[in-house]
């Protein structure tokens, strides 16, 4: 009895764990997901996704619609896992 031979991974799984312009987005896209009607600032956000600075700073303006930015000379960015729920943000005072 021979056991099946192994399946050779696909480009598909290459890309889902070296290709940052795939995992990052999809990093955020999943941390959006959790907050769903929810929201958290920025740091607290990159922490339950697992990214740093540098990671989401070159994907964020992809997923503008998502977060809104409070405060004055120092603004914080919010991440919301709603466009409607950032929209409401926004008309309370979020830029």
């Amino acid at each position: 009895m021979s056991s099946p031979k192994p399946k050779a991974k696909t480009l598909a799984d290459f890309r889902a764990a070296h290709d940052k312009s795939f995992i990052i987005p999809q990093k955020i896209k999943d941390g959006l997901a959790k907050l769903g009607d929810g929201w958290e600032y920025e740091l607290d956000f990159m922490r339950m996704i697992g990214v740093g600075t540098t990671d989401i700073a070159a994907y964020r303006e992809q997923f503008a619609d998502y977060f809104v930015l409070v405060g004055g000379r120092n603004p914080k960015r919010c991440w919301t896992g709603s466009k409607a729920v950032a929209a409401k943000m926004r008309e309370m005072g979020g830029g």
